[in-house]
């Protein structure tokens, strides 16, 4: 039997797996709009909000800091982005799910 943190984790991933395609389904169901469209949006949306938010703010910070102090010294970077491997593998399998979307629209129109 698995621990009760293994069986939280396992239905997280089955939900970030399911939860985007029943909610399709049902959606496709009142418009007119082929379910796998939706279910492709869904896992899209879900990547756009699981990006850490201090990826691309970095950058333009570092230039805002060398324009009002030349002398400012540039520490080495400290990736944050994310905190541990469990938001990793989520942000992987959602990127999956929706290269799998994907592809699969792209086969079915071709």
């Amino acid at each position: 039997m698995l621990k009760k943190e293994s069986q939280k984790r396992l239905l997280f991933v089955l939900l970030l797996i399911l939860l985007p395609i029943i909610i399709g389904f049902i959606f496709g169901l009142f418009v007119k709009i082929p379910t796998l469209y939706i279910i492709s949006a869904f896992y899209a949306l879900m990547l756009i909000f699981m990006i850490p938010s201090d990826v691309f703010s970095r950058s333009s910070l570092d230039y805002t800091i060398k324009t009002v102090n030349p002398t400012y010294k540039h520490e080495l970077p400290k990736i944050s982005g994310f905190e541990n491997k469990n938001q990793l593998i989520d942000f992987l399998i959602v990127a999956v799910m929706f290269a799998i979307c994907l592809l699969i629209v792209f086969l079915t129109t071709s």
